[in-house]
């Protein structure tokens, strides 16, 4: 069970969605990388970091300074 926030800042869920690359679950965060790379469809960030050959770490580093984006809190 995904957990819940009471800040809608927070990281959401996409229940009714999945990544197009594994089927996992995808959330806020996922969107936000996937818009900012070009995806068509929100990719969850461990296929992306698979296709840049990266950890999560980094890529959430790489889209903080270079890209801008913050990660939602609850990742």
């Amino acid at each position: 069970m995904k957990p819940t926030y009471s800040n809608a800042r927070k990281l959401v869920w996409y229940p009714d969605l999945a990544c197009p690359v594994c089927g996992g679950d995808v959330n806020s965060w996922d969107k936000r990388c996937s818009r900012a790379l070009g995806y068509r469809q929100i990719v969850c960030e461990g296929c992306i970091s698979e296709e840049y050959q990266v950890t999560v770490e980094n890529l959430r580093y790489v889209m903080e300074n270079h890209f801008g984006l913050v990660p939602c809190p609850g990742i």
